[in-house]
């Protein structure tokens, strides 16, 4: 598979002989389990994931009729946020319009799961049920991310997308106090999806205090910290189960 980000089909043929054997060109490829295609638009991955979810929207709204809501949720992190979260922080950075329709699904599955209509607030029930919604999912994994490279659990690779302020001066400015990573100047929107601008930019917004705490206390808190942001007002949906409100 050649990658480019060209709109225009390249005009020429690449020929890879190896061993007598020849290898084909395609335009999408799966790899470690993520669907990949020639222009890393992740058309591939997300309606790969959409697929795998829908499966699931599938059982659960069977399921929901035998069991209690903590086994449903059990069964929802299962089947439905292990390929919500598998990979994310890369094709997590998707456009819009491509993510929108997953959004929909989990919406969909999160009303399944507590019974209620399709008109109600969808934020409300993340809350209730403490479940990340799809966007969350996302900046939760960042800034795990990052705190896994400063803790020197990550390939060395990653040494040369993240700068530390320390690494250009020694002064003691009002950034260096405030900030430890260097944010990468990118105008372009696109240039702004990358993985080198967004984690930096997420790692850089959260607590000082809360980026010195073990990884399992970090990734506890960070969850809660994006749970907080969700609605409080009292949820009103149509429960089948009298556990479900307990």
């Amino acid at each position: 598979m050649l990658i480019t980000k060209q709109k225009i089909p390249l005009d020429f043929d690449m020929n890879i002989n190896i061993n007598n054997h020849i290898i084909s060109k395609v335009d999408n490829v799966k790899y470690l389990g993520v669907a990949l295609d020639n222009k890393l638009s992740w058309n591939s991955r997300i309606a790969q994931v959409k697929k795998q979810i829908s499966k699931a929207c599938g059982a659960l709204s069977r399921l929901r009729h035998y069991l209690p809501i903590n086994p449903l949720i059990t069964v929802y992190y299962s089947l439905v946020f292990s390929h919500l979260q598998y990979a994310i922080s890369s094709w997590g950075s998707a456009s819009t319009y491509l993510l929108k329709t997953m959004k929909t699904i989990q919406n969909k599955i999160i009303r399944l799961i507590t019974f209620s209509s399709h008109r109600s607030n969808a934020e409300k029930l993340y809350a209730k049920l403490k479940i990340l919604n799809l966007n969350d999912i996302y900046k939760l994994q960042i800034p795990k991310l990052m705190h896994q490279f400063k803790h020197g659990c990550l390939p060395s690779v990653f040494n040369y997308l993240f700068t530390k302020l320390d690494n250009i001066h020694t002064y003691n400015t009002r950034q260096k106090t405030s900030q430890e990573y260097i944010v990468p100047r990118k105008r372009l929107a696109t240039a702004q999806k990358s993985l080198a601008y967004i984690v930096v930019k997420i790692w850089e917004s959260l607590d000082q205090n809360l980026k010195v705490q073990p990884f399992y206390v970090f990734k506890k808190k960070c969850k809660l910290h994006f749970l907080n942001q969700y609605s409080v007002v009292p949820i009103i949906c149509y429960l089948k189960y009298s556990s479900l409100t307990s």
